[in-house]
């Protein structure tokens, strides 16, 4: 993100990983250094009891220093099913979040940040659960007592006026409605404004979205499209992101969009969107994105993800988040059609964060500087590079 999180890191060392997701893969040192081990570590990261100043962290946030009541202890989620339905003109919301999740240890019952959501109902394993909104936890307690190790599927129905809100980091995120649409900003704790969710970057999981608009209107969010259904007042869009994804990375979109594809480097499948009246002025931005893309794999490694893009949305000015596999960017930016250097900016900057940050994503929010530090080096190679 270029208007990044002013934070001090409070670890010297950092080990970033697919954290706490059942696809967590070896820990990787990100700097660089061999770790005095070199054997692979394939067990999930580990998050510290208390916080760095040996105070006791929010009881129900696993012990972030930045965001203490981020995060659920107990819990792993490994999957995400969000079925929503948005009326852009009365700016409503109805959803249910389906949460495939893993229980990390004995617990009568669990919580899940959400801070917005008006919840109707909850299930686990299909049986009605008891369930109290204690902002900005959900609190949620199944017949019986859970045993680690065992696996649940939580439903949680609801319904909500979207609306973003203020951040802890100095910025508004959440759910933005537009003129005609919305976008979502996450960075650093907006997902769960808006829906019920593990909202912290060390419990990475895989997402399906299914997202009804009104006629005429397109639903984007991160991953491959998979269907696109009408009827005769409604668009459904079902798009699904297979690689684990942590929370603050999600994209959802609606509005009048255009899906455009492409091909990059190595037959790469590039899938961006753009509003349909700016399909032409923002076409000199979609022709360097494969070539941004070949420039760093010769320094970063191969491309990390399934596929890339950029997403241009009707937003404030400076809008720049490396949403996952498709980089969202304000329309305010862009309007020229040139390709000046405050645009080779931000594009080079969000796309290295693909690597670093969201391929491999820190385990807490004090280690952001990681993300932001290789983002704005890349951004530096590629304007030294042109």
């Amino acid at each position: 993100m270029v208007a990044c999180l002013t934070a001090c890191a409070t670890s010297p060392g950092v080990i970033s990983t697919e954290a706490r997701s059942g696809n967590a893969t070896a820990t990787t040192d990100v700097v660089g250094n061999t770790p005095p081990d070199t054997s692979p570590d394939t067990s999930p990261a580990t998050v510290p009891d208390t916080v760095p100043d040996g105070s006791s962290p929010d009881p129900d946030g696993i012990g972030d220093a930045l965001f203490p009541s981020l995060g659920n202890p107990g819990i792993d989620v490994e999957h995400y099913n969000l079925v929503m339905n948005y009326d852009p003109l009365r700016n409503d919301l109805s959803a249910q979040a389906h949460l495939e999740l893993v229980m990390t240890e004995d617990r009568p019952s669990f919580t899940l940040d959400s801070d917005g959501p008006e919840v109707s109902a909850v299930t686990v394993d299909g049986a009605p659960a008891t369930f109290v909104a204690e902002s900005p936890e959900l609190r949620i307690t199944p017949a019986g007592p859970l045993t680690k190790g065992q696996h649940l599927v939580v439903d949680v129905t609801y319904t909500l006026s979207p609306h973003p809100v203020p951040s802890a980091a100095g910025q508004q995120v959440g759910w933005f409605p537009t003129p005609g649409g919305s976008y979502v900003l996450d960075e650093p704790e907006g997902a769960h404004t808006w829906m019920p969710c593990d909202d912290h970057p060390s419990d990475k999981a895989t997402y399906r979205f299914e997202i009804t608009v009104p006629a005429g209107l397109t639903a984007v969010a991160n991953g491959a499209m998979v269907s696109h259904t009408s009827t005769v007042s409604t668009e459904t869009w079902v798009w699904q992101e297979d690689r684990p994804m942590a929370t603050y990375l999600i994209q959802l979109l609606t509005g009048d969009y255009e899906i455009v594809d492409g091909v990059g480097p190595n037959g790469l499948p590039l899938v961006s969107v753009v509003l349909h009246d700016d399909r032409a002025t923002m076409q000199p931005y979609l022709d360097v994105i494969a070539d941004q893309i070949d420039y760093f794999d010769d320094f970063f490694g191969p491309y990390p993800l399934d596929r890339y893009g950029i997403a241009i949305t009707d937003s404030f000015p400076g809008l720049a988040m490396e949403t996952m596999e498709r980089s969202l960017f304000s329309r305010a930016d862009f309007a020229s059609g040139r390709l000046e250097p405050a645009q080779q900016l931000f594009l080079s900057h969000e796309l290295a964060h693909q690597w670093f940050g969201d391929a491999v994503t820190p385990a807490l929010w004090s280690d952001v500087w990681l993300n932001e530090s290789f983002a704005t080096y890349g951004e530096w190679m590629w304007l030294d590079h042109l």
